[in-house]
C-alpha cells in the first residue's frame, strides 16, 4: 500500500528512522510481523496478560510503544 508507506516514511523521519519496506512478494501476511512484534516484545519482558489484552483494528502504527530498541 503506497499510501501506507509514504505515512510510515513520514513518521519514521520525524523519529530519525529509515523506512525499509518489505518486497511485495512477502507482504501476504501480516501474521509474520504481528509474531515478529511479539518475540521482540516477549524477549524484553513486555508481557501482556490475556484479561488485559484487547482487538483494536484502527490502532494507530505511531501509537506502540517500542520497548525492545535502544
Amino acid at each position: 500500500n503506497q499510501r501506507l508507506q509514504e505515512m510510515l516514511r513520514t513518521m519514521c523521519r520525524a523519529r530519525g528512522a529509515e523506512l525499509c519496506p518489505t518486497d511485495e512478494r512477502y507482504c501476504i501476511d501480516n501474521g509474520a510481523m504481528i509474531a515478529q512484534a511479539g518475540w521482540e516484545m516477549l524477549r524484553v519482558g513486555q508481557v501482556t496478560e490475556l484479561s488485559q489484552s484487547g482487538i483494536t483494528q484502527r490502532y494507530r502504527t505511531d501509537e506502540v510503544e517500542v520497548t525492545w530498541r535502544d
